[in-house]
């Protein structure tokens, strides 16, 4: 009969128990499988100014709750933006997980920058992922900038981009619907709005240049 070492046995569980360990603390490395990249000339009451809108497919095997933060970073200006996961916009489409936000701007309100950009998504564990993408809109619009006008119930939008579309607010400025038009005139009776709809502006977009302009709001209430 063949009788076992105690100490071997102590030996050969501490390995497995360490083995075991380390194996349920392996983590996934977030990934960027995909980018939405929009320059946005947004009319608020100090002129037109320019913002980024920026989201990105991610995708953790860890799980969404694993996501820390995503740094958009510009090295030949030395500038940098931190969207954490605690104040990112995050949409859910066809069972994909976007994040990102709408309004990076310039603190000063100057034009952002073009050239090239970093990409790094974090996860709580400290892993990361990285891309580089471009921004190579040209510094001057090649639309002039739209017009939203309200006379009464009439409306009449100016405006050169392809595409056009109303924004709905209520009183505490949400935005509740949008609107694509398929006119540049008509009655807003006949859009068929809500009563707690208080104000409107205008989205006008170039899809294929990833560029939009947003009017400021026009309220609709006497």
């Amino acid at each position: 009969m063949h009788r076992n070492h105690p100490g071997i046995t102590i030996v050969l569980l501490s390995f497995v128990f360490i083995n075991l360990n380390l194996l349920s603390c392996s983590r996934s490395a977030p990934q960027i499988q995909n980018y939405i990249l929009k320059l946005i000339y947004n009319e608020d009451a100090d002129g037109i100014r320019e913002q980024l809108s920026l989201f990105v497919l991610a995708q953790d095997e860890d799980g969404k709750e694993d996501l820390d933060s995503l740094y958009i970073i510009n090295d030949e200006q030395q500038l940098y933006w931190t969207l954490k996961s605690t104040e990112w916009i995050t949409v859910n489409k066809d069972g994909q997980l976007w994040v990102g936000s709408h309004r990076l701007t310039m603190v000063d309100g100057q034009p952002l920058p073009r050239g090239l950009y970093r990409l790094i998504l974090t996860d709580l564990g400290g892993e990361r992922a990285e891309r580089t993408i471009g921004l190579d809109a040209p510094l001057q619009s090649r639309y002039p900038f739209p017009r939203l006008i309200i006379n009464g119930d009439a409306f009449t939008v100016i405006s050169f981009y392809p595409k056009n579309t109303l924004l709905c607010y209520d009183m505490e400025g949400t935005m509740t619907r949008s609107i694509p038009l398929s006119s540049l005139s008509g009655n807003l009776k006949g859009l068929g709005l809500s009563t707690a709809t208080t104000d409107i502006a205008l989205w006008a977009e170039d899809p294929d240049a990833q560029v939009g302009a947003i009017t400021k709001t026009v309220s609709i209430k006497p």
